[in-house]
C-alpha cells in the first residue's frame, strides 16, 4: 500500500474528496494538504492547486473556520481566474457564498451565490447549480423570507435529482425540514428529515447523519418531546465530535443546553451553552455567537440575576443587528419583554414585544408568534387593560388553533404533547373572560383543551381548516381583528415586493434611475406601513379601554364603581368624574365616595367633531390672549352643569377628571360660569390610567427636598433661551441652610450641569429627593418617540423612547415636576384631531412610578412660570395643603391681580417666543393662558 506522500496528484485529489463526501474532513484535509504542497513544489502542476485549494476551503468551511475557509477559496479563485477555469471559479464562489452566510455576510453572500449560479448555468454543472441554489435559499430563509427561501431550495432539489446526486438531495430536504420547522409544519418538517437522514445513510454521509439528527432533535424539542429531542442530540454531538466538525457541535451543544434548560436543569444548560460560545466566538460565526448569547441569558434570567441576563440579550441583538438577522432580532426583542416583566417594568416589556411583534407581523413564525400574543395578553392585564389582555389571548389562542388544524397527521401523542406548553394561554384567557363574567366565551376556549374531541370534530366535519374551532370575537373585538389582519397581510406583501427589487441591488447589478426611484419609493412605503401598524397597536390601547368605560356606563358595573366609591372614601371631599363620547353623545359619570348616593349618568347631544372644534377654538383664544370667556361658559353648561346641582349636594374640596380623548386637551380650572372660573371652586386633578390605586394611596411627605435641572442657555438652534430659568431654580431650591433665596432644600443643576447621566444619577438616590423640576423646553412630536424629546444642557435630547427604555427610575418621587413647553399633551392645530394618538410626556412618567406630574397643556410664559412654581411650593410648603390646593391657590393668585411684573424690568418671554416690552401690561397675568395650562396628573395631596 502507497504511502501518502507516495501517491500521485490525481489520487490525493479523488481520495480526499471521497473522505469529503463520507464526512471524513480530518483525512479530507490530509490528502489535500499533500496534494498542495506536492503541486505547490511542481510548477507544471500548479493548475492542480486551485482544486486542493477549493477543496481545503470547503472542509474548513465546514469545520467552521469561515475566515479561513474564505482566504483559501480567495486563493483558489486567482488560480481560477488565471486558467480560466470556469468549473473551479464556480465552485470557489459557492464556498465562498457559504461562507459568507455563516459569517452573517449576506450581502457578500448573495453576490457570491448568483455569480455561482450564472457560471454552472454556463457550463451545464447542475451539481453547483444546486448548490448555489441552496445558498440563496439558506440566505433568504435568515432573512425571513420563507417563501423565496422556499423555492430556491424546491429548484436545489429539482436540480440535484436531475444530477442523480443523493448527497445534494439529501442537503435540500433537509433545507426544506428547516424551512417547514420554522413554519410550524411539523408533519412535512418530519417527513424531508426522515428523508434526507435515509439518503445520508444510503451515500454514508456521516457528518451529513449529525446534522439531520440535529435538526430532528429540535423538531420533537418544539413538539415538547425533550426526552426523545435529547437522544436525537446526543447522538449528533457524538458524529460531530468523531468527524471533527466544530460548528455543528457548537450547534448540538446550544440545542442541548436549551432541551436542559426546558427540564428545569439550569447548571447543565449553562454549562452546554457557555462550550457553544466559546466555540462559536473561536470560529467567527456571528449568528452562532447571537443565538448562543441569547440562550445564555434565558438561564440568567431563569435564575433571576435579569440585569446579567439583559446585558447578554443586548450583546446577542446588536450581533443581529449587525448581521442583518431579522427573525432573531424578533426572538430576542421578545425575551428581552420577558425580562422586563418579571422586573414589573410593564411598560419597557410593551415596548419591546410591539417590536417583536411587528417582525412578526412580516414573517409570521409559528413557535413565536403566539407566544408574543400570549405575553400582551399577560402584561395588559397587569395594566389592568382587561379588554385589551381578551382580545390579546384570543389571538394567540387563534394562532394555536391554526398550527393545530395544519398539524392534524400528527399522531395523537405528539398533537397532545405540541400542546403542552401552550395550555397556559387557554387557561389564562379562560380565567380572563371568567373574571369578567363573559362565561360562553370562556367554556368556548376551555372546550379547545380537549384535543381529543378536537381531532374528532375536524376529522368528522372533513376538513383540516378548523376554522370553526377558534375563539369568537365580540363586535368591536372583530373590527379590531380585521383590521390588525389587514395590516399584517400589507406589510408581508409590501416587504415581499420591495425585496424581489432589493435583491437584483444586493446582487451587485445595478440599477436603472428608475428602477432606483422604485426602490426608494417601496423603502418609504415600507417603512410608513410599520408606523402605522405600530400606531394601530398603540391605538388598541385607547380604543378598549374606552371600551371599558363604555360599557361600564351602560351596563351600570356595580362591582367596578363600589371599587372606585372604596378608593375615594380613603380620602375626604373628593369626587370623580368621568368623561367619555362617542360620535354622537357625550357622557358624564359623577362618583363619590358615599355608597349611599347612586352614582348618576348625564348625557349631553352633541357630537364628536362640534365637541373638538370648541375645545380647539377655546385653546385657540388661550394661545392669542384674546377673551376666552365666550368658550370657557360654552364648555362649563356642556362639562359641569349637568353635575352642579349634585356638586353643590356634596361639596367636594377635590374634582378628579377622567378625560377622553381631545379633552385631554382642556384646561378644565378656567371653565367659567358667568362668575367664577372652575378652579376658584374646587382643586382639579386629571385622574388616568397611569394613576394607579396604590400610588394615589400613599401619603407624600409633610417637607420636600428638591432636586432642580434647568436650561436657561440653550444650544440647540431649534429652541431659544430661556432667561428666567435660572432665577425659577434659584429661587425654587436652597442648595446651603445659610442661603438667603430658596424654598426647597436640595440640589440645583443648571445648563451643562444638566446632563442624562446626571438625571439618571439623581433619580436613583430614590430616599434623597421628593421632588424632581425639571425647566427646559420639550418638543412634542405625535407619534414619534425618538423625535419627542426633553432639551438637556449642552444641546443634549432626552427622548421619550429614552425616558421609556432608558434607566430613569421615577418610583418614590412625589412630584416631578414639567416647567416645559407643551409636556402634557402637545398642540391640537387640527380640530379633527381626538388626542388618542398622544401618550405625553407626563404621562409617561407617571407610569415610571411617579406618585404625581405637574405638567403644561402649551408653550407657558418663562417669566410668569417661574412665579408660578415658587408661589406653589411656597404654599404647599407653609400651609401644609396637597398638591392639588396648592396649585389652586396659585392660581387664584394670578386671577386676583396679585402676580405683577416688576417694573424695571417690563418684558416677558414665551418659551419660544418673545414679546417686546411695549405689548406688556400688569394687568395681563389675569388672563387664563399665564395659569391654566398647569395640571396635576396622579396623587392629588
Amino acid at each position: 500500500m502507497l504511502r501518502i506522500s507516495d501517491m500521485p496528484v490525481p489520487t490525493l485529489y479523488q481520495l480526499g474528496m471521497d473522505a469529503y463526501k463520507l464526512g471524513n474532513l480530518g483525512l479530507a484535509q490530509r490528502y489535500w494538504d499533500q496534494g498542495l504542497s506536492k503541486t505547490n513544489q511542481n510548477e507544471s502542476m500548479s493548475s492542480w492547486s486551485g482544486a486542493f485549494l477549493a477543496g481545503l476551503a470547503n472542509a474548513h468551511e465546514n469545520l467552521g473556520n469561515h475566515e479561513f475557509a474564505i482566504d483559501l477559496a480567495r486563493q483558489a479563485l486567482e488560480i481560477a481566474e488565471a486558467y480560466s477555469d470556469q468549473g473551479l471559479k464556480a465552485e470557489t464562489h459557492v464556498t465562498l457564498g457559504r461562507a459568507y452566510l455563516q459569517a452573517g455576510n449576506y450581502s457578500a453572500a448573495k453576490h457570491h451565490s448568483e455569480l455561482a449560479r450564472i457560471l454552472a448555468q454556463q457550463i451545464g454543472n447542475l451539481v453547483l447549480e444546486s448548490d448555489s441554489t441552496r445558498n440563496l435559499g439558506a440566505i433568504y430563509k435568515n432573512q425571513g423570507e420563507f417563501n423565496r427561501a422556499e423555492n430556491y431550495y424546491q429548484t436545489a432539489l429539482t436540480l440535484a435529482t436531475r444530477a442523480e446526486d443523493l448527497l445534494l438531495q439529501a442537503k435540500a430536504l433537509n433545507n426544506l425540514g428547516e424551512l417547514s420547522q420554522r413554519r410550524g409544519q411539523y408533519v412535512e418538517g418530519l417527513e424531508f428529515y426522515e428523508q434526507s437522514l435515509q439518503l445520508r445513510q444510503k451515500t454514508e454521509d456521516l457528518a451529513g447523519q449529525g446534522n439531520v439528527l440535529g435538526n430532528l432533535c429540535r423538531i420533537y424539542r418544539d413538539l415538547n418531546e425533550y426526552e426523545q429531542a435529547l437522544l436525537f442530540c446526543k447522538r449528533a454531538l457524538k458524529i460531530s465530535r468523531k468527524t471533527r466538525t466544530k460548528a455543528y457541535e457548537a450547534n448540538h451543544l446550544n440545542n442541548i443546553a436549551e432541551i436542559y434548560w426546558r427540564l428545569g436543569k439550569f447548571k447543565k444548560a449553562k454549562k452546554n451553552f457557555i462550550q457553544s460560545i466559546e466555540i462559536k466566538q473561536a470560529l467567527g460565526d456571528r449568528d452562532g455567537e447571537a443565538r448562543a448569547w441569547n440562550n445564555l441569558a434565558v438561564i440568567l434570567k431563569s435564575e433571576g440575576k435579569y440585569e446579567k441576563a439583559l446585558d447578554s440579550f443586548f450583546k446577542s441583538l446588536n450581533i443581529k443587528q449587525q448581521i442583518n438577522d431579522i427573525s432573531g432580532q424578533s426572538a430576542t426583542y421578545y425575551n428581552i419583554g420577558l425580562t422586563y416583566t418579571d422586573l414589573d417594568r410593564y411598560n419597557d416589556a410593551l415596548e419591546y414585544l410591539k417590536h417583536a411583534l411587528l417582525i412578526q407581523a412580516e414573517l409570521s413564525e409559528a413557535g413565536l408568534l403566539w407566544r408574543i400574543y400570549g405575553k400582551l395578553s399577560d402584561i395588559h392585564k397587569y395594566l389592568n387593560h382587561p379588554d385589551l389582555a381578551v382580545f390579546f389571548g384570543k389571538l394567540a389562542v387563534n394562532h394555536i388553533q391554526s398550527l393545530r388544524a395544519e398539524n392534524l397527521e400528527l399522531n395523537k401523542h405528539l398533537q397532545k404533547s405540541f400542546l403542552e406548553d401552550k395550555r397556559v394561554i387557554y387557561e389564562n384567557l379562560a380565567n380572563l373572560l371568567i373574571d369578567q363574567g363573559r362565561f360562553p366565551e370562556a367554556q368556548q376556549v376551555l372546550a379547545m383543551l380537549k384535543e381529543e374531541e378536537y381531532f374528532d370534530f375536524i376529522q368528522r366535519q372533513g376538513t383540516l381548516e378548523g376554522n370553526s374551532t377558534k375563539a369568537t370575537y365580540t363586535r368591536t373585538e372583530s373590527d379590531y381583528a380585521a383590521r390588525y389582519h389587514q395590516l399584517t397581510s400589507g406589510l408581508i406583501e409590501q416587504r415581499k415586493t420591495y425585496t424581489q427589487l432589493n435583491k437584483k441591488k444586493e446582487s451587485g447589478q445595478i440599477l436603472t434611475q428608475m428602477e432606483t426611484q422604485r426602490l426608494n419609493e417601496l423603502n418609504a412605503t415600507l417603512k410608513e406601513a410599520r408606523t402605522i401598524y405600530l400606531e394601530f397597536l398603540n391605538e388598541l390601547e385607547q380604543v378598549f379601554e374606552e371600551e371599558r368605560h363604555l360599557k361600564e356606563f351602560y351596563a351600570r358595573d356595580l362591582d367596578e364603581i363600589n371599587q372606585t366609591q372604596y378608593l375615594l372614601s380613603k380620602f375626604e371631599n373628593t369626587v370623580l368624574v368621568y368623561y367619555l363620547y362617542t360620535d354622537e353623545k357625550l357622557r358624564i359619570l359623577l362618583v363619590d365616595a358615599n355608597l349611599s348616593f347612586s352614582p348618576t349618568l348625564y348625557e349631553q347631544p352633541i357630537n364628536r367633531r362640534e365637541l373638538n372644534h370648541l375645545i380647539h377654538a377655546f385653546r385657540e383664544a388661550l394661545s392669542r390672549r384674546n377673551d376666552p370667556l365666550i368658550f370657557a361658559e360654552k364648555l362649563f353648561k356642556l362639562l359641569i352643569e349637568p353635575i352642579q346641582a349634585d356638586l353643590d349636594l356634596l361639596q367636594p374640596e377635590t374634582l378628579l377628571i377622567y378625560p377622553a380623548r381631545s379633552l385631554r386637551y382642556l384646561p378644565f380650572s378656567a371653565l367659567f360660569d358667568g362668575e367664577r372660573y372652575l378652579t376658584e371652586q374646587y382643586a382639579i386633578t386629571m385622574y388616568n390610567a397611569a394613576a394607579q390605586s396604590y400610588l394615589l394611596l400613599d401619603k407624600p411627605r409633610d417637607h420636600w427636598s428638591i432636586a432642580g435641572f434647568g436650561v436657561s442657555e440653550s444650544l440647540d438652534p431649534v429652541f431659544s433661551d430661556l432667561p428666567a430659568v435660572e432665577d425659577e431654580i434659584n429661587v425654587i431650591v436652597k442648595e446651603k441652610i445659610a442661603d438667603e433665596t430658596g424654598i426647597l432644600p436640595g440640589s440645583a443643576y443648571l445648563n451643562q450641569e444638566f446632563t442624562p447621566d446626571q438625571l439618571i444619577q439623581v433619580l436613583k438616590q430614590r430616599d434623597a429627593y421628593q421632588v424632581i423640576h425639571l425647566a427646559t423646553h420639550f418638543k412634542f412630536t405625535p407619534g414619534s418617540p425618538i423625535s419627542s424629546f426633553l432639551l438637556a444642557g449642552k444641546g443634549t435630547h432626552i427622548s421619550l423612547q429614552d425616558l421609556l427604555q432608558g434607566d430613569y427610575q421615577m418610583a418614590g418621587k412625589d412630584l416631578v415636576t414639567l416647567s416645559a413647553c407643551e409636556t402634557a399633551l402637545g398642540e391640537l392645530d387640527d380640530p379633527e384631531q381626538d388626542g388618542k394618538e398622544l401618550e405625553g410626556l407626563g404621562t409617561l412618567i407617571q407610569r415610571k412610578g411617579a406618585h404625581a406630574v405637574l405638567a403644561t397643556l402649551w408653550p407657558v410664559a418663562d417669566q410668569s412660570t417661574a412665579v408660578f412654581m415658587a408661589q406653589f411650593y411656597t404654599l404647599r410648603e407653609q400651609k401644609s395643603i396637597s398638591k392639588a390646593e396648592a396649585i389652586r391657590q396659585t392660581q387664584r393668585l394670578f386671577i386676583q391681580g396679585n402676580v405683577i411684573m416688576d417694573e424695571t424690568s417690563r418684558k416677558a418671554r414665551l418659551r419660544g417666543i418673545s414679546l417686546p416690552a411695549d405689548e406688556i401690561v400688569e394687568s395681563q397675568f389675569e388672563h387664563p393662558y399665564f395659569w391654566a395650562p398647569f395640571i396635576l396628573m396622579g396623587n392629588w395631596q
